[in-house]
């Protein structure tokens, strides 16, 4: 029961005590007043009958005592006039008639407890008794009066109590509508935001409430806002060169080292290494600044080109050279696009003549370590430097690894020719659910996913691939012996029907499965299209649906979205987690996420753990969950 209707009842139970006692005083004094009315009433006509009767009864006249009676009987509301002598004889009479009823029920009568007035009077003739009169009112319309007087004294009274008990509830629910608010801002910061009341009220208590609320909401936001500056700074120390504003040598390495090592993280794509030449004979003859200008105009240069290709990673990785990691699983046009990449960098190295620019180009494969990629990527930067061109590339450039189509494509989707595999998110007790990975059966092989998602991307048929993994799940019944967590592409979430699509088969699932099912968004695909995500995770949680954010941590942009995005939990990229048994600040930047997605109420999840120093490691800094084969293998479901 709520406040204000405990309040309401309180008031009305205070109404009915006020009631009973008002009405039993009023109804017992109009009772005795009228009691008293007909008891007068009756021994004034006694009296009076009495000294009319003297002659009638000293002369025996029979005849003038019936008239007299008669006559003071009709005059008057009498139920008996009776004389007699003293002997107690009955010499005149009148009654009232046996048929004449109560006009009151019969509970009322019993209830006020009216006893019959009689009065009497003593017939004198000198000094002498001759007789007696008796006289009984009439009460039936006394008893009438008092019954029309309690009935509308109990309306009056309820219609009373009514209007009181509405104007008592609105009253009540309006001086508690600023604890209504403060109750809503409390509920707002349990969804990850910070509210302030700007309506303050007068009550004096209500009004310290809420002054206290404002004030607890802007300390947490600022408890927040520190935690998260000093993660962006702890990140920006550890990962990104303060020059370019791109990722340092740490930073390639690690998101190298996951991309070949993790089969979720892996797809098909080229490494170019780009050198620097001749920069200190620009630092000594034009200065530092100058020789900052080439390198800064040489990163801007590869990200300005590399914009519409998906650059996996652009990195400075030692004082003249950048790294570049490149998904594209056509050699052919990485080649041309590789050609006008380095004529583009050569212009922009011949405004400084001191200064050359040599590039090497090179395929990886899964499962290839980062030492010998590098070691090739140097032996080609010293092919490219005595090449005309100042571009090399590896000799098995040429050579796709897994050729695959979108003809391949689309005939697997329409013969459903996909295999699901899951490994498990667990904690020290309990599992939190097994992540979907899927695979492309193709001339009996299995394909993973990083060899044909990104050509579906670019082809626009990722949305399918989408839809069928959900079937899948839903018609082998998956979910009911396991929770599940879903991988969303880019598609999905930016086009309105496909979207459409996608939730209206969520829908068609009974909300018992719908609880166990959890669907998982790239950080990459959220920031570049946050608006469309946060109707997508709106319109999920309105299905009761779980949702997570996949490999977070690795983007140079800020992370204010985790607090405007209503989610559940993340997974932090398995690159922040490659030397975390001895790099303090990677264990500080995950202390202080960690510590930020508490405020938050969001579960954080590191992934590709593979050994038990690293668990170790991230449970001493206070993460309960995790992901990896060190943890739990990818299995067929």
């Amino acid at each position: 029961m709520t406040l204000a209707k405990k309040m309401s009842l309180v008031v009305l139970s205070l109404l009915m005590l006020i009631f009973i006692g008002s009405y039993l005083i009023t109804l017992n004094n109009e009772r005795n007043y009228f009691i008293e009315q007909l008891s007068s009433n009756a021994q004034d006509t006694a009296t009076s009958l009495g000294l009319s009767l003297s002659q009638a009864l000293m002369k025996n006249d029979k005849a003038l005592m019936h008239s007299m009676v008669q006559a003071v009987f009709d005059r008057g509301y009498f139920s008996m006039i009776e004389v007699r002598d003293l002997n107690g004889r009955l010499l005149a009479s009148r009654y009232a008639s046996t048929e004449h009823k109560k006009t009151v029920p019969n509970w009322f009568y019993k209830l006020v407890q009216w006893q019959p007035v009689i009065q009497s009077s003593i017939v004198m003739r000198g000094w002498n008794q001759v007789g007696e009169v008796f006289v009984t009112t009439d009460s039936n319309y006394a008893l009438h009066a008092l019954w029309n007087n309690a009935f509308y004294l109990t309306v009056w009274y309820a219609i009373f109590a009514v209007i009181s008990l509405f104007i008592i509830y609105f009253f009540i629910h309006w001086l508690l509508k600023p604890l209504k608010r403060v109750t809503q801002q409390a509920q707002e910061i349990c969804l990850r935001k910070f509210p302030i009341q700007k309506e303050i009220p007068k009550t004096p208590e209500l009004r310290q409430v809420t002054l206290a609320m404002n004030k607890m909401v802007r300390r947490i936001k600022e408890i927040f806002n520190d935690q998260l500056e000093q993660m962006e700074k702890l990140s920006d120390q550890s990962l990104q060169d303060p020059l370019t504003n791109l990722g340092n040598r740490r930073y390639f390495l690690q998101q190298l080292t996951s991309l070949l090592s993790d089969e979720k993280e892996f797809a098909p794509g080229f490494m170019i290494l780009v050198a620097v030449d001749g920069l200190e004979s620009v630092n000594k003859e034009q200065g530092f600044q100058q020789g900052d200008k080439v390198l800064c105009d040489i990163a801007d240069g590869c990200t300005r080109f590399w914009t519409n290709s998906v650059a996996i990673n652009i990195s400075r990785i030692s004082g003249t050279n950048f790294g570049l990691l490149i998904q594209e699983h056509d050699p052919d046009v990485f080649i041309k696009n590789c050609e006008s990449f380095n004529q583009t960098i050569q212009k922009l190295i011949n405004a400084y003549p001191s200064c050359e620019v040599a590039i090497a180009a090179l395929s990886y494969s899964f499962q290839q370590t980062s030492t010998e990629l590098l070691i090739e990527a140097d032996r080609l930067l010293k092919i490219a430097r005595h090449e005309p061109s100042k571009l090399a590339y590896s000799p098995q450039l040429s050579i796709p690894s897994v050729n695959i189509t979108k003809d391949a494509i689309t005939a697997a989707l329409s013969e459903l020719r996909f295999s699901l595999y899951g490994q498990w998110v667990v904690a020290i007790q309990g599992k939190l659910h097994q992540e979907v990975f899927v695979r492309l059966n193709e001339a009996g092989k299995e394909i993973n996913a990083g060899y044909f998602m990104p050509i579906a991307e670019k082809e626009g048929v990722a949305y399918l691939i989408d839809q069928v993994v959900l079937s899948k799940v839903i018609t082998a019944n998956l979910l009911n012996q396991t929770p599940l967590a879903l991988n969303i592409t880019e598609e999905t979430i930016t086009n309105t029907n496909y979207r459409s699509s996608y939730l209206d088969k969520l829908e068609q699932l009974p909300i018992e499965l719908r609880k166990r099912l959890h669907i998982e968004f790239n950080e990459k695909a959220v920031l570049k299209n946050f608006s469309k995500t946060l109707l997508f995770v709106q319109s999920l949680q309105k299905l009761s649906i779980t949702v997570g954010i996949d490999q977070v941590g690795v983007n140079f942009s800020q992370m204010h979205y985790l607090n405007e995005l209503p989610i559940n939990y993340i997974k932090l990229h398995g690159s922040l987690f490659c030397d975390v048994t001895e790099n303090q600040n990677k264990q500080f930047f995950i202390h202080y996420f960690n510590e930020m997605a508490k405020i938050l109420d969001i579960k954080v999840i590191a992934t590709f753990i593979e050994t038990q120093d690293q668990w170790g490691v991230l449970q001493s800094l206070g993460l309960k969950w995790g992901q990896g084969q060190f943890l739990s293998g990818i299995q067929p479901l």
